[in-house]
């Protein structure tokens, strides 16, 4: 009965952030709208749909393996957290108190189930942390320019706030989120599939999103914007490798079969 209480509960907390309060999957269905700031909308959309209610989900489906979704959950907090000073966005701040409650009940209810949040380092994925460095500095300067828009109330001007939060903000939460789960997936096996999927899909579609509509507000250059695709799709891609098939492997054993001939 506990069991079936965390799958429900999982449940419910992702269609807030589906729905309402997290308007997840509303700010996605506009995204190829050309009457709104698309690209705002799609980092709004990913944050919330897969980064926060997709974590949820995996939680709901998975309830004794949920130490990759949770600590997914973790990371997006501590992007709101550093967003709502980096933005002067005290607004998220909501958000991030949600967050935090709904990931402490289920942390409380999950107590006799619940993997060690504590990631145990393995051996690292070399093609996923190149993926990763290259990423991180890009992001982080993309970061801080959507959260220097935001002190300028950017998202004001256009009207583009949800529940009185700058869409800004959370792109910049978003870009810092997609620093840090891609290095972790590098080197952590056992959530690499999970981590690196939900950043490399939310990137690749923040991407293609940018590459349509070059000239909204929040997008990329038509460069950057092929760019973020193509690193998001290889982000995704190289976190769904099996171990034993990555990179530097799979060299030794080509190796090993030259060696056999």
């Amino acid at each position: 009965m506990r069991l079936l209480t965390v799958r429900l509960v999982a449940f419910l907390w992702a269609l807030t952030w589906w729905i309402f309060p997290g308007f997840g999957l509303i700010d996605l269905s506009v995204t190829w709208d050309p009457g709104w700031p698309v690209v705002l909308e799609a980092s709004w959309g990913v944050f919330m749909t897969v980064l926060v209610g997709g974590s949820f989900l995996v939680v709901a489906v998975r309830p004794r393996r949920t130490a990759p979704a949770l600590l997914t959950l973790g990371i997006a907090l501590a992007a709101l957290l550093v967003c709502a000073a980096a933005g002067l966005e005290p607004q998220v701040l909501g958000y991030a108190g949600v967050l935090a409650v709904q990931t402490a009940v289920l942390l409380a209810l999950l107590r006799p189930w619940r993997e060690p949040l504590r990631p145990v380092l393995g051996r690292p994925s070399l093609p996923l942390l190149v993926a990763a460095v290259a990423g991180a500095v890009p992001w982080l300067v993309h970061a801080g320019a959507v959260f220097a828009d935001n002190r300028r109330d950017a998202g004001e001007s256009i009207g583009d706030r949800t529940n009185g939060v700058d869409h800004y903000a959370v792109q910049g939460a978003l870009a810092l989120a997609l620093i840090a789960l891609p290095s972790l997936a590098a080197v952590w096996p056992r959530g690499r599939r999970h981590l690196g999927v939900s950043a490399g899909l939310s990137a690749a579609y923040l991407g293609l999103v940018s590459v349509a509509f070059p000239d909204t507000w929040a997008g990329f250059s038509p460069t950057w914007s092929v760019l973020c695709l193509a690193w998001g799709f290889a982000v995704a891609v190289l976190a769904l490798v099996p171990p034993r098939l990555q990179l530097g492997e799979l060299r030794g054993e080509v190796v090993e079969a030259e060696r056999a001939l």
